[in-house]
This record gives C-alpha cells, structure tokens and sequence, in this order.
C-alpha cells in the first residue's frame, strides 16, 4: 500500500504531521495559561476543562451505504411472489409491499430485465402474471 506513494509525497506527509503536532502543542500550552488565568481571578472554570486534554477528532465516518443485493436477488423475489399469486397475477404496489422494495425500482426491472423473463405476461395496467 505504501509502496505506491512517492518518497516526495511521504516527506511533505512528515512534515504537516510535524507542523500539525506543534500546533496541537501550543493549543494546550494556550488551554493551560487560560486555566491559570481563571484560577488567579476566581472565575469558574467549565466543566471538567481542567482534567480534559485537547485532542483532535478524526473525519466523521459516513453513513453506512445500504448494501445492494446480489445480481438475480430481485428477480427471484418477484417470480416467488408472482407464482404465489397465481392466475390472477399482481400488481406493482402490491408487489412492493410484499417484498419491501420501492415501488418504482419495480416499474423500471418489470420494463426493462422483466421483457426478457419468459412466461412474464402484462394482464393489465402495472399487473403482471407469471405462467
């Protein structure tokens, strides 16, 4: 992994790091004197500012991205759900509650992956039937 990354971009990685380090030197060199300032006049110090050491927080995480579903997972989804209907067929909405999938994803695999599934027939507006 590191092998990739030039010995120029690794120097300049040292030297903001080093840089970074003393900023954060003089930030609790600053708290401290703040600290003492406080306490020679008599003013309440906040909650906990004396035992608490400045740190910094790190780049919040992402929101977790929700996982897709292996190629086919849909698909098997609707034809169970459709063989469970039988002749009579479903409609969109009632697929997309059966199976928790919005409603709209529904309408773009039954017009585009659902004309190439054989025995997948259009029985009415957004109604299909599996024979």
């Amino acid at each position: 992994m590191l092998r990739n990354i030039p010995s120029s971009a690794l120097k300049q990685l040292i030297k903001l790091t080093e840089r970074k380090e003393a900023l954060m030197a003089r930030i609790q060199e600053i708290d401290r004197e703040m600290v003492r300032v406080q306490s020679r006049f008599g003013i309440p110090l906040q909650n906990g500012d004396e035992d608490t050491p400045v740190t910094v927080s790190r780049a919040g995480r992402r929101p977790s991205i929700a996982r897709r579903a292996e190629g086919g997972a849909l698909k098997e989804k609707i034809m169970r759900a459709l063989r469970a209907a039988g002749n009579k067929g479903a409609t969109i909405t009632q697929l997309s509650k059966k199976l928790g999938v919005p409603s709209a994803n529904l309408y773009v695999w039954f017009s585009d992956t659902g004309r190439n599934v054989r025995g997948l027939k259009k029985i009415g507006p957004a109604k299909y039937q599996l024979r």
